[in-house]
């Protein structure tokens, strides 16, 4: 008996310590991954989209089955007990991107595209008020997609936000057949 209670406390404890971890970054990662599918496909379903933001409200559900999960976060009021914890700004983006997709969760006019792209704005303008005055809002979440969060990025130093910004381009002149450039080789292989 007395187990059982020190195991259920233990277990909302972790619960807590998880739900603290997710960072309103992903919200920046999430929108940014439309734009960036949006951009590459011509017409993208965004049913792995849905799951990823079904996982960070809801982490603890069994629920695998997309089109069940899009109906479920179209009925929901995206109030999260044990995930990620929106503000009414960010449920009301959400919310406008789920209005957005058809049943096969493909977008329905592409002028809510530019709507998207004006709800990451805000967002950036919003957690990363410095960091907008420098880059573009779809750039800065795309690195920071890249790196896995903002606490990443921060922790970098700039000559690896240097790389990442060029391992696009290195790898395209390689693939042309130019060999490193001279620049990477110095990185890559010579020790300081």
């Amino acid at each position: 008996m007395e187990n059982d209670r020190i195991v259920g406390w233990n277990i909302e404890q972790s619960k807590k310590e998880i739900q603290k971890n997710l960072l309103k970054d992903n919200i920046i990662i999430f929108f940014t991954r439309i734009l960036e599918d949006s951009k590459r496909y011509r017409k993208p379903n965004f049913y792995g989209r849905l799951k990823e933001i079904y996982a960070l409200l809801y982490p603890y559900s069994n629920e695998e089955n997309t089109k069940s999960i899009f109906q479920e976060l179209k009925k929901s009021d995206l109030n999260s007990k044990e995930g990620l914890i929106l503000n009414p700004q960010e449920k009301h983006f959400i919310t406008l991107f789920l209005k957005s997709l058809d049943e096969d969760c493909k977008i329905i006019k592409q002028e809510k595209i530019k709507l998207i792209e004006k709800d990451l704005t805000k967002l950036v303008e919003i957690y990363l008020p410095n960091s907008y005055k420098l880059l573009e809002p779809y750039i800065l979440g795309k690195l920071i997609s890249s790196v896995g969060g903002i606490d990443n990025l921060y922790k970098m130093p700039s000559s690896t936000i240097q790389l990442i910004g060029a391992e696009k381009a290195m790898f395209r002149h390689i693939v042309r057949g130019g060999g490193l450039p001279k620049i990477w080789f110095n990185i890559l292989f010579i020790k300081n």
